[in-house]
Protein backbone atom coordinates (compact mmCIF):
# COMPACT_ATOMS: atom_id res chain seq x y z
CA UNK A 1 0.00 0.00 0.00
CA UNK A 2 2.94 2.61 0.92
CA UNK A 3 4.54 1.53 -2.22
CA UNK A 4 1.00 2.90 -4.07
CA UNK A 5 0.90 5.98 -2.17
CA UNK A 6 4.69 6.85 -3.35
CA UNK A 7 4.10 5.83 -7.30
CA UNK A 8 0.41 7.93 -6.92
CA UNK A 9 2.34 10.96 -5.39
CA UNK A 10 5.44 10.35 -7.69
CA UNK A 11 2.85 11.19 -10.79
CA UNK A 12 0.85 13.81 -9.24
CA UNK A 13 4.76 15.72 -9.03
CA UNK A 14 5.07 15.13 -12.81
CA UNK A 15 1.99 16.26 -15.28
CA UNK A 16 3.59 14.56 -18.38
CA UNK A 17 3.28 11.29 -17.44
CA UNK A 18 1.47 10.06 -19.92
CA UNK A 19 2.07 8.40 -23.97
CA UNK A 20 0.80 10.82 -26.05
CA UNK A 21 2.69 14.08 -25.73
CA UNK A 22 1.61 17.68 -26.54
CA UNK A 23 4.19 20.61 -27.24
CA UNK A 24 1.66 23.13 -24.66
CA UNK A 25 2.66 25.21 -21.61
CA UNK A 26 0.87 28.02 -19.22
CA UNK A 27 -0.27 31.39 -20.63
CA UNK A 28 -1.81 33.38 -18.58
CA UNK A 29 0.83 34.46 -16.72
CA UNK A 30 2.72 35.58 -20.35
CA UNK A 31 3.40 39.21 -19.55
CA UNK A 32 2.77 42.10 -22.65
CA UNK A 33 6.34 42.85 -23.88
CA UNK A 34 5.30 46.25 -24.69
CA UNK A 35 2.69 48.87 -23.94
CA UNK A 36 2.44 49.72 -28.00
CA UNK A 37 1.62 47.12 -29.99
CA UNK A 38 2.81 46.90 -33.60
CA UNK A 39 -0.65 47.99 -35.15
CA UNK A 40 -1.07 45.32 -37.52
CA UNK A 41 -3.09 41.89 -37.55
CA UNK A 42 -0.38 39.17 -38.40
CA UNK A 43 -1.03 35.58 -39.68
CA UNK A 44 1.12 32.60 -38.25
CA UNK A 45 1.63 30.08 -40.50
CA UNK A 46 2.53 26.85 -39.62
CA UNK A 47 6.12 25.69 -39.99
CA UNK A 48 7.96 24.09 -41.84
CA UNK A 49 9.32 21.01 -40.53
CA UNK A 50 13.18 20.29 -41.60
CA UNK A 51 14.30 18.48 -38.26
CA UNK A 52 14.44 15.04 -40.13
CA UNK A 53 17.30 16.77 -42.15
CA UNK A 54 19.74 17.45 -39.25
CA UNK A 55 21.79 14.48 -38.56
CA UNK A 56 21.59 14.98 -34.57
CA UNK A 57 17.69 14.79 -34.65
CA UNK A 58 17.98 11.38 -36.10
CA UNK A 59 17.45 9.52 -33.01
CA UNK A 60 14.86 11.29 -31.84
CA UNK A 61 13.00 10.19 -35.39
CA UNK A 62 14.15 6.68 -34.95
CA UNK A 63 13.55 4.96 -31.58
CA UNK A 64 10.33 4.31 -30.17
CA UNK A 65 10.96 4.99 -26.64
CA UNK A 66 11.50 7.90 -24.81
CA UNK A 67 15.40 6.75 -23.69
CA UNK A 68 18.45 5.99 -24.92
CA UNK A 69 22.20 4.58 -24.51
CA UNK A 70 24.87 7.01 -24.38
CA UNK A 71 28.49 5.85 -23.41
CA UNK A 72 27.51 2.91 -22.08
CA UNK A 73 24.37 4.97 -19.51
CA UNK A 74 20.70 5.85 -20.01
CA UNK A 75 19.37 9.20 -20.95
CA UNK A 76 15.86 10.87 -21.60
CA UNK A 77 15.32 12.18 -24.97
CA UNK A 78 12.10 13.32 -26.19
CA UNK A 79 10.97 11.05 -28.70
CA UNK A 80 8.96 11.91 -31.92
CA UNK A 81 7.08 8.99 -30.99
CA UNK A 82 5.22 9.92 -28.48
CA UNK A 83 4.33 13.28 -30.13
CA UNK A 84 2.56 11.50 -32.82
CA UNK A 85 -0.89 12.47 -33.09
CA UNK A 86 -3.01 12.32 -36.48
CA UNK A 87 -4.28 15.44 -36.16
CA UNK A 88 -2.01 17.71 -34.81
CA UNK A 89 1.63 17.47 -36.38
CA UNK A 90 4.82 18.70 -34.03
CA UNK A 91 5.42 21.87 -36.29
CA UNK A 92 1.56 22.09 -35.87
CA UNK A 93 1.66 22.37 -32.31
CA UNK A 94 4.90 24.80 -32.15
CA UNK A 95 3.65 27.10 -34.60
CA UNK A 96 0.17 27.45 -32.28
CA UNK A 97 1.73 27.91 -29.17
CA UNK A 98 3.87 30.64 -30.91
CA UNK A 99 1.53 32.37 -31.93
CA UNK A 100 -0.90 32.69 -28.89
CA UNK A 101 2.71 33.60 -27.26
CA UNK A 102 2.60 36.71 -29.16
CA UNK A 103 -0.44 37.61 -29.24
CA UNK A 104 -0.42 37.50 -25.17
CA UNK A 105 3.07 39.40 -25.33
CA UNK A 106 1.21 42.17 -27.28
CA UNK A 107 4.17 42.88 -30.05
CA UNK A 108 1.35 43.23 -32.86
CA UNK A 109 -2.49 44.01 -32.05
CA UNK A 110 -3.75 40.92 -32.71
CA UNK A 111 -1.66 37.44 -33.84
CA UNK A 112 -3.93 34.61 -35.56
CA UNK A 113 -2.70 30.89 -36.70
CA UNK A 114 -3.14 29.50 -39.60
CA UNK A 115 -6.45 31.45 -40.90
CA UNK A 116 -5.96 32.55 -44.77
CA UNK A 117 -7.28 35.63 -45.86
CA UNK A 118 -7.71 37.34 -42.36
CA UNK A 119 -4.93 38.95 -41.66
CA UNK A 120 -3.02 41.57 -43.58
CA UNK A 121 0.62 40.38 -42.92
CA UNK A 122 1.61 36.77 -42.59
CA UNK A 123 5.08 35.30 -40.41
CA UNK A 124 6.90 32.13 -42.31
CA UNK A 125 9.41 29.75 -40.48
CA UNK A 126 11.27 26.45 -40.57
CA UNK A 127 11.03 24.16 -37.59
CA UNK A 128 14.84 23.13 -36.87
CA UNK A 129 15.74 21.85 -33.63
CA UNK A 130 13.38 20.66 -30.88
CA UNK A 131 14.97 18.31 -29.27
CA UNK A 132 15.54 17.61 -25.64
CA UNK A 133 17.89 14.89 -23.92
CA UNK A 134 19.16 14.65 -20.12
CA UNK A 135 20.82 11.94 -17.86
CA UNK A 136 18.44 9.52 -16.17
CA UNK A 137 21.14 9.23 -13.95
CA UNK A 138 20.01 11.78 -10.41
CA UNK A 139 20.50 12.44 -7.17
CA UNK A 140 17.62 12.24 -4.80
CA UNK A 141 16.01 14.97 -2.76
CA UNK A 142 13.12 13.63 -0.53
CA UNK A 143 10.51 16.17 0.19
CA UNK A 144 6.96 15.16 2.57
CA UNK A 145 3.78 16.01 1.53
CA UNK A 146 0.50 15.49 3.81
CA UNK A 147 -2.32 13.55 1.71
CA UNK A 148 -5.35 13.39 3.52
CA UNK A 149 -6.49 9.93 4.88
CA UNK A 150 -2.51 8.68 4.68
CA UNK A 151 -0.64 11.15 6.47
CA UNK A 152 2.34 12.81 5.32
CA UNK A 153 4.39 10.88 2.70
CA UNK A 154 7.78 10.39 1.60
CA UNK A 155 8.05 11.33 -2.53
CA UNK A 156 11.23 11.88 -3.64
CA UNK A 157 11.86 14.46 -6.26
CA UNK A 158 14.52 13.74 -8.59
CA UNK A 159 17.34 15.78 -10.56
CA UNK A 160 19.91 15.30 -13.14
CA UNK A 161 23.44 14.88 -12.29
CA UNK A 162 25.43 16.51 -15.63
CA UNK A 163 28.83 15.57 -14.38
CA UNK A 164 28.82 11.40 -14.67
CA UNK A 165 27.31 11.27 -18.41
CA UNK A 166 27.00 14.92 -20.44
CA UNK A 167 24.57 18.10 -19.35
CA UNK A 168 21.32 18.00 -20.16
CA UNK A 169 20.77 19.33 -23.54
CA UNK A 170 17.40 21.08 -24.84
CA UNK A 171 17.79 22.72 -28.26
CA UNK A 172 15.14 25.20 -30.21
CA UNK A 173 15.84 26.47 -32.84
CA UNK A 174 13.55 28.37 -35.78
CA UNK A 175 15.16 29.14 -39.12
CA UNK A 176 14.44 31.40 -42.13
CA UNK A 177 11.69 33.48 -40.23
CA UNK A 178 10.06 36.30 -42.29
CA UNK A 179 7.66 38.90 -42.29
CA UNK A 180 4.97 38.89 -45.60
CA UNK A 181 2.36 41.14 -46.60
CA UNK A 182 -1.18 39.68 -47.22
CA UNK A 183 0.19 40.05 -50.95
CA UNK A 184 3.18 37.85 -50.37
CA UNK A 185 5.75 40.93 -50.46
CA UNK A 186 8.70 40.49 -48.21
CA UNK A 187 8.61 43.17 -44.98
CA UNK A 188 11.38 42.08 -43.14
CA UNK A 189 13.58 38.89 -43.29
CA UNK A 190 13.70 37.79 -39.20
CA UNK A 191 16.47 35.34 -39.98
CA UNK A 192 17.58 32.35 -37.48
CA UNK A 193 16.68 32.10 -34.02
CA UNK A 194 18.00 29.75 -31.96
CA UNK A 195 18.52 28.55 -28.14
CA UNK A 196 20.57 25.74 -26.42
CA UNK A 197 19.30 25.01 -22.59
CA UNK A 198 22.11 23.10 -20.47
CA UNK A 199 21.17 23.95 -17.31
CA UNK A 200 20.10 21.40 -14.15
CA UNK A 201 16.59 19.85 -15.08
CA UNK A 202 13.92 17.95 -13.11
CA UNK A 203 13.61 14.31 -14.09
CA UNK A 204 11.42 10.80 -13.05
CA UNK A 205 12.40 7.41 -13.32
CA UNK A 206 10.66 6.71 -16.13
CA UNK A 207 11.85 9.72 -18.18
CA UNK A 208 8.37 11.11 -19.26
CA UNK A 209 9.66 14.90 -17.69
CA UNK A 210 11.98 15.55 -20.49
CA UNK A 211 8.61 16.55 -22.57
CA UNK A 212 7.74 19.05 -19.72
CA UNK A 213 10.90 20.26 -19.56
CA UNK A 214 11.08 21.06 -23.39
CA UNK A 215 8.10 22.93 -23.17
CA UNK A 216 9.31 24.73 -20.50
CA UNK A 217 12.09 25.96 -22.56
CA UNK A 218 10.02 26.64 -25.71
CA UNK A 219 7.97 29.18 -23.68
CA UNK A 220 11.46 31.12 -22.41
CA UNK A 221 12.55 30.83 -26.27
CA UNK A 222 8.94 32.16 -27.63
CA UNK A 223 9.53 35.11 -25.14
CA UNK A 224 12.94 35.63 -26.51
CA UNK A 225 11.94 35.68 -30.00
CA UNK A 226 8.89 38.11 -29.74
CA UNK A 227 11.26 40.31 -28.18
CA UNK A 228 13.64 39.95 -30.85
CA UNK A 229 10.73 40.56 -33.28
CA UNK A 230 9.56 43.66 -31.59
CA UNK A 231 12.74 44.84 -32.14
CA UNK A 232 13.68 43.81 -35.55
CA UNK A 233 10.19 46.01 -36.38
CA UNK A 234 10.91 49.23 -34.79
CA UNK A 235 12.19 51.13 -37.40
CA UNK A 236 9.77 49.65 -39.72
CA UNK A 237 6.11 52.10 -40.78
CA UNK A 238 3.49 50.57 -40.92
Amino acid sequence: MRKFIILFALCLLCASCSTLQKITYKTDDIIPISLKPIPITVEIKEFVDIREEMQENQVLFHLNKNMRKFKGATTCINSEHFYKNPNETVSFQVSRIFAEHLHLAKVFDTVIFNQTNIADYFITGDLSYLYGEQPASAVNNTNYFLFPGFGYVAVTKTYTSVAKIRPPQIVIEIKDLNLYRKNGELVKHLGDFRREYDEKLPVNASCWCIYKNVNDKLKEFNYDLARKIKEDLANISF
